[in-house]
């Protein structure tokens, strides 16, 4: 009976090398467990074990180093070592697609519209101690804007949201949560007036934040859809021309 032939070094799909080359050093990352900043393996190294030129292996970590999930140090000791998936870069990237698709500001509200209350109910009904934590730093900085600039306002507010996406336990609520509060951040604090909505937000966000900790899924998913919806009528509002305007990269 003859040898079975070995498992392909990569899955069989259309793609250049390069691309086939950088999702392989993903898994290998993942499989190994390697935290960030984790240094990988040399140049000669990696060229030997994965069979490809020394052009198709440096295009490959230039594909993960502009998605941030790798840092390529120059210099004596300097090689690649492991990024982190930020939402921020992610955010960054999904910009980019919206823009290139003529997507609306107002879809990405839209969006956020129909997550977040959804969040908010996972959240209380995981109560994971290690999110509840991150969200409770996240009531305390909203505190601690009696005694602050204006200027710190939306950062605060917004952070909130982000937290709420990492609280809800879903790792691709968590990613696409906090990437789309990254876009509408960016955009919003360009066209920031004064926060008429300030003690209102806080507030809301503070009950929010009760019934998470509270456990009751159905109150925060009742209170957070409340607050976007409040959110939404803010935007047509006081930022009218905000919901037409194609989003930017």
């Amino acid at each position: 009976m003859p040898d079975p032939q070995p498992a392909p070094r990569f899955r069989q799909r259309a793609a250049k090398m390069s691309e086939l080359v950088a999702r392989q050093v993903v898994e290998d990352i993942v499989e190994q467990g390697l935290p960030t900043g984790a240094a990988l393996p040399t140049e000669a190294q990696m060229l030997q074990a994965y069979g490809v030129s020394r052009g198709t292996l440096r295009e490959a970590l230039r594909i993960l180093e502009n998605n941030g999930l790798v840092q390529v140090r120059p210099g004596r000791g300097g090689g690649p070592v492991v990024g982190a998936a930020k939402p921020h870069t992610f955010g960054r990237t999904l910009a980019l697609f919206l823009q290139m698709d003529r997507t609306p500001f107002g879809e990405l509200v839209e969006a956020r519209l129909i997550m977040e209350p959804m969040m908010a109910r996972l959240a209380a009904e995981r109560r994971d101690p290690a999110r509840l934590r991150e969200l409770a730093e996240s009531m305390r900085e909203h505190q601690s804007l009696e005694g602050r600039d204006e200027r710190d306002y939306l950062p605060v507010l917004q952070r909130f949201h982000g937290v709420l996406a990492g609280v809800s336990g879903n790792g691709v609520l968590d990613l696409f949560g906090r990437a789309l509060t990254e876009i509408y951040t960016e955009r919003i604090v360009a066209a920031e007036r004064r926060p008429e909505r300030w003690v209102e937000v806080r507030q809301e966000h503070q009950a929010v934040a009760e019934a998470i900790v509270a456990g009751d899924g159905a109150l925060a998913e009742e209170l957070m859809r409340a607050h976007m919806v409040a959110l939404v009528a803010h935007l047509d509002r006081d930022y009218a021309g905000l919901r037409d305007e194609i989003v930017g990269w």
